[in-house]
């Protein structure tokens, strides 16, 4: 194992980028993400590399006004218990304080992962419709959600 430092990926690492996503959608954990998606979406993404392979993932998706969502965290299995999910989230909240964004969203089956940054659970009638209806309606659990809404203040 080298360096493992979060980088922001280029188009060559879509790829690896969608196998990890895949990995983990396939098990039902998080959304299924085609390669164009994530092309079209690569300046939302950070990536967690182990030489030139990707091992972890997570993305900032914007709202307006002033919301953002932290989306497709997936981390190697045999990059777990490195704190890597943690660094993640902690660039994603970096870079959503640069760009002025003041509140943070998760639809998460790990609750407790996000409590320890402060985020609160909230209702997911909050959650803006748009997410709804480009990324839930996708989800196979739709509309019966099983997943829980947080949210983090950054104001």
């Amino acid at each position: 194992m080298q360096d493992l430092t979060i980088i922001k990926p280029k188009l060559e690492d879509v790829d690896q980028i969608f196998d990890l996503i895949e990995c983990f959608s396939r098990k039902g954990e998080i959304l299924k993400r085609n390669k164009e998606n994530i092309a079209e979406r690569i300046r939302e993404f950070f990536c967690v590399k182990d030489g030139g392979i990707t091992v972890g993932v997570a993305s900032l998706r914007l709202y307006f006004p002033y919301l953002a969502e932290i989306r497709t965290i997936a981390i190697n299995e045999r990059y777990q218990g490195m704190k890597l999910g943690r660094r993640l989230v902690e660039a994603c909240i970096e870079e959503a304080r640069l760009l002025g964004v003041k509140d943070v969203f998760a639809l998460t089956f790990k609750t407790g992962f996000f409590l320890k940054f402060g985020f609160r659970l909230i209702d997911k009638k909050r959650l803006p419709s748009k997410k709804i209806w480009e990324d839930c309606i996708n989800c196979p659990f739709f509309p019966n959600c099983k997943e829980e809404a947080v949210l983090l203040s950054l104001r």
